[in-house]
């Protein structure tokens, strides 16, 4: 077995979105193999402070009101970006996926790095 690293961002003129959680990663490496959440960071592109809302959904989950949430409304300044550290070492099971919500459209992008068994 080998670890694989692999590294993933938003995309120009992507955001995550404020209305429906984002899927920043779906852990599709089938049965029995994991990923583990190495790096997030996320920017505000806006000049005004926002806040992300970050979930581990397990495989088949559904976001339903509070569950899953392992971040709640992690405050961004204006024009910064945050290191999500609580999300290092995190470990996503076969299905499991990471989502986040933005509190306002257009605002927030990421950058991911995740290691997997390849």
């Amino acid at each position: 077995m080998s670890i694989a690293f692999e590294s993933t961002e938003s995309g120009a003129g992507t955001y995550i979105d404020n209305t429906t959680p984002t899927t920043l990663y779906t852990n599709a490496q089938g049965a029995g193999k994991i990923v583990r959440i190495e790096k997030l960071v996320v920017c505000n592109v806006n000049v005004a402070a926002r806040s992300i809302t970050i979930y581990k959904v397990p495989s088949g989950g559904t976001i339903s009101g509070d569950d899953w949430k392992v971040i709640f409304l992690r405050a961004i300044d204006g024009s910064g970006e945050e290191d999500i550290r609580e999300c290092a070492g995190m470990f996503l099971d076969n299905g499991d996926s990471l989502r986040a919500l933005a509190s306002a459209a257009s605002s927030l992008r990421f950058n991911l790095d995740i290691s997997k068994e390849s």
